[in-house]
């Protein structure tokens, strides 16, 4: 059986100093049957441009051009230009791990219905740390984004559920918001507890400079959106506790407690 064909995904935009160590890391890893996809986002500085001409002719590199619209918007034309079965979107200073991408195939491949395969991550540059990431969960992932944008993700996953949001394409965290949508639908989500990229840690990058400052509208416009899933997670933990209260452990922890909670009270209320 042929192996799957793998499509990665970068925005680029004046990212010539880190780009040929990520295209190298892709070049690099195990995995044989994959093209790139490298979407240039209106760069403006000459050696970004300059940068991109070295990859002209090569027939694994898929070069795109496009007025700066931020990386939904780039992300979103190679996915759908892409022939491949599976996608791995990454940042154009992201590193590669070498067995990364047959892991995930081999993962995905196992089951049909698994939509996204992801491993931990390694941070460096001006921070250094090694993050586990979680096992998915839908109620966690209404709160906070769980899982980095690179990972392997099927191609029908974005045809069934939609790409990236192009609205939150300059305020960032797009991937969050994809996440939630992938989350309330039938795919699975399936860790591998491996480390399988490198994430270049910037304190100009997009995440500091710019999704951090718009928070709180990114957050008003992924819960307005998502407002029913909010509800029902809402309503799932109310009678979760609920539930809780009228077991016996509850009951007989809350009759131990009281006491001390007596003597509590009357110390804190002579003080």
């Amino acid at each position: 059986m042929n192996s799957p064909l793998v499509s990665f995904i970068i925005p680029y935009f004046n990212a010539g100093t880190t780009i040929n160590e990520t295209i190298d890391s892709i070049f690099n890893q195990s995995y044989p049957h994959f093209d790139i996809w490298l979407i240039n986002d209106g760069s403006t500085d000459q050696f970004s441009l300059d940068q991109l001409k070295q990859f002209e002719g090569n027939e694994k590199i898929h070069l795109l051009n496009q007025e700066n619209a931020g990386p939904s918007v780039a992300r979103n034309k190679a996915i759908q230009l892409s022939s491949a079965e599976f996608i791995v979107p990454l940042d154009a200073d992201d590193l590669v791990g070498t067995t990364a991408i047959s892991e995930c195939v081999h993962r995905a491949t196992s089951d049909k219905d698994i939509g996204v395969v992801y491993g931990n991550l390694h941070f460096f540059g001006e921070s250094t740390e090694q993050k586990i990431q979680q096992v998915f969960s839908i109620e966690r992932q209404l709160l906070w984004n769980q899982i980095a944008v690179c990972c392997l993700i099927r191609k029908e996953v974005f045809t069934s559920v939609g790409y990236y949001d192009e609205y939150l394409s300059k305020l960032g965290l797009e991937d969050w918001e994809f996440w939630l949508r992938v989350g309330q639908s039938p795919w699975k989500f399936s860790k591998i507890e491996h480390v399988h990229f490198r994430i270049r840690v910037v304190g100009s990058s997009r995440t500091f400079e710019v999704a951090n400052k718009n928070l709180n509208l990114i957050k008003d416009y992924v819960y307005q959106k998502h407002c029913n899933s909010l509800i029902r997670a809402y309503e799932k933990k109310y009678y979760e506790y609920k539930m809780l209260k009228e077991t016996p452990d509850f009951k007989i922890g809350k009759f131990l407690l009281t006491p001390y909670r007596f003597i509590k009270k009357k110390l804190f209320r002579n003080e």
